[in-house]
């Protein structure tokens, strides 16, 4: 099983196990399985870890991409299988090695007293220009009345999901040509630095993939363009915050 290994401090890397006396090893301990993604990804960390005091390693980070809680220890990420884990997909593996090499990593070292996260302080306003390039799976889905339906079905979707809805600044914008249809916007994003910003605003459409390409297109292409905007002093800093933990359905792993 291929699997992406996340150790304080250090870059992803990916390895092959072969059970669960591997998994334990990794996280150096009992295994816990959390779900904070919206794909079919597990992420497996140690189940002491916080009592146990190890060091800190990544943040979680609800839909709005605002950290909630942290990661203590080692931990990996596999796919989900019908009734366990599997191998992460070459996609997944690119994608949360590029997640997690960019996210903000705390010090190894615990203070003696935890402080409460306070991501807010830190965090840059970006607006990141986007588009999505889709192939049309049938020749004549370029014809007006398939276009005015594909921009019906891809505005539905934006609309429904929370966080481009809340996030995609003004419009979008349509281009059809050569069995194709591009489709630029701009997203807000509050991150540590550009590169999260480009990585968490592609997530958000990985996020809804399947449903962008209900209408019989494929997604070809995501770019992500992030700037960094000037700080708006008037501006009050969200407070919101996501669950603690988020667990699938169907799906609970603590051995």
């Amino acid at each position: 099983m291929k699997i992406l290994v996340v150790e304080p401090m250090k870059p992803c890397e990916v390895r092959e196990i072969s059970g669960l006396d591997d998994m334990q090893a990794i996280v150096g301990g009992h295994i816990q399985a959390v779900y904070p993604f919206r794909d079919e990804v597990a992420l497996v960390c140690n189940e002491e870890g916080k009592n146990l005091d190890l060091p800190y390693n990544r943040p979680l980070t609800d839909g709005q991409g605002v950290p909630y809680d942290m990661i203590c220890g080692t931990f990996f990420l596999a796919g989900v299988g019908p009734e366990d884990f599997i191998s992460l997909t070459d996609n997944q593996i690119q994608r949360y090695k590029a997640l997690y090499d960019n996210v903000m990593v705390v010090t190894a070292e615990r203070p003696a007293v935890q402080a409460e996260i306070a991501p807010e302080a830190a965090m840059l306003d970006f607006a990141v220009a986007c588009q999505l390039t889709f192939r049309f799976a049938r020749d004549g889905q370029e014809a007006a009345g398939s276009k005015d339906a594909f921009i019906s079905h891809i505005t539905e979707v934006f609309n429904e999901d929370t966080p481009l809805a809340e996030r995609t600044v003004g419009g979008l914008d349509f281009d059809f040509r050569d069995g194709c249809a591009e489709v630029r916007y701009t997203f807000a994003s509050q991150e540590k630095d550009k590169a999260s910003a480009e990585v968490f605003s592609e997530q958000c459409v990985r996020d809804v993939q399947d449903r962008l390409e209900g209408f019989g297109c494929k997604v070809e292409k995501i770019e992500c363009f992030a700037e960094e905007l000037e700080p708006d002093p008037v501006r009050e800093p969200d407070k919101g915050r996501g669950n603690q933990e988020k667990k699938k359905k169907g799906h609970c792993h603590d051995r």
